[in-house]
């Protein structure tokens, strides 16, 4: 599979998840109805789908939405990829990016999409284990 085929599979996992079926499940059904994937194109789309639920907030803050869509266009640009040359409709990568699609500056991205943690949480930690450590335990959950 391409690099782009990927993302497009990603976005399909994606959009199952945010349909109300688990992570494993999503990611399950996806690689056996598409025996075509080698065993580095589901690990490359498990790290793709991962990825992004680690940081839904920020990459649906860059990405502008919740679609699997906008949360992966959100996530490539978090992690500095070429979202264009991932995006580019050829073969069975996902279609281009249309007006009001393209990635927003992520320096401008509010504290609490920042944190990639629900408020509730945040206030939670913070509250338990101090402003400083809690924002390095928050800082230190958004990765692998």
């Amino acid at each position: 599979m391409t690099p782009g085929a990927r993302v497009a599979a990603a976005i399909e996992v994606l959009d199952r998840i945010a349909g109300g079926t688990s992570a494993e499940q999503a990611l399950t059904a996806w690689a056996r109805a598409s025996r075509f994937a080698g065993s580095g194109d589901r690990a490359a789309i498990r790290d793709h789908v991962y990825g992004v639920l680690r940081r839904r907030r920020s990459a649906g803050w860059v990405g502008g939405g919740e679609s699997g869509r906008a949360l992966m266009i959100g996530a490539l640009a978090l992690d500095g990829e070429d979202v264009v040359a991932l995006f580019s409709g050829e073969g069975h990568a996902p279609p281009p990016p249309r007006a009001g699609e393209w990635p927003r500056d992520p320096a401008g991205m509010p504290s609490e999409a920042r944190r990639d943690m629900p408020d509730w949480i945040a206030r939670q930690m913070r509250a338990d284990l101090g402003p400083e450590r809690a924002e390095a335990a928050m800082a230190a959950l958004r990765a692998r």
